[in-house]
């Protein structure tokens, strides 16, 4: 009798649809959470290159040094070092 009076669960057709595809967008969520760090971290180092490699390739608009010729010189007599001691108070004016 209880067996005759058990009532059969009415499913919507698409239900089973509308589950599977609510997990597909949770674990893509999960995803994009997990993974969107190291995607901005990937995008910024990928324009510090392409910046350092622009500026590597026009060295020739930057000013060279104040050296001529680019030679550089070795001082033959050793340089004397200025006296730090005051020999006498210095006058403020």
């Amino acid at each position: 009798m209880l067996r005759e009076a058990t009532l059969e669960p009415e499913i919507a057709p698409m239900f089973e649809d509308r589950v599977i595809r609510r997990l597909k967008v949770q674990q893509v969520r999960e995803s994009l959470n997990y993974w969107s760090p190291a995607l901005v971290a990937a995008g910024i180092a990928c324009a510090v290159i392409f910046v350092t490699l622009h500026l590597a390739s026009s060295t020739g608009r930057f000013q060279k040094a104040s050296i001529p010729d680019g030679v550089s010189r070795r001082e033959s007599a050793p340089r004397i070092a200025p006296r730090l001691i005051l020999d006498h108070i210095p006058v403020i004016r």
